[in-house]
């Protein structure tokens, strides 16, 4: 995956659906939202990193239920929507 800055990261995450949860200080938790109900997809940022390596962003992947590369991809570089990202979560079981 590629490197993208943190910022970028939340950016997208808040653009998709994904809210800030202020509950947890050591890290930035952002967890899924859709109609007003919290799902259990999440992924956090790091307070002091600028900068996510192609380690981290395979880990955001994961985290996030993404099968492949490709689709991951698809969602950070925003070609796919938020609702199409829940679109396939349903298809994968995952909500």
């Amino acid at each position: 995956m590629k490197v993208r800055k943190s910022k970028y990261l939340e950016k997208v995450l808040k653009k998709k659906g994904f809210k800030l949860d202020p509950e947890i200080d050591h890290h930035r938790f952002f967890y899924l939202y859709k109609n007003n109900k919290k799902y259990p997809i999440y992924t956090y940022i790091s307070h002091g990193l600028k900068e996510y390596d192609k380690n981290l962003m395979s880990e955001i992947k994961k985290q996030l239920k993404f099968e492949n590369t490709k689709d991951a991809e698809l969602f950070f570089d925003c070609p796919m929507t938020g609702d199409k990202y829940c679109e396939y979560l349903e298809r994968m079981g995952e909500i």
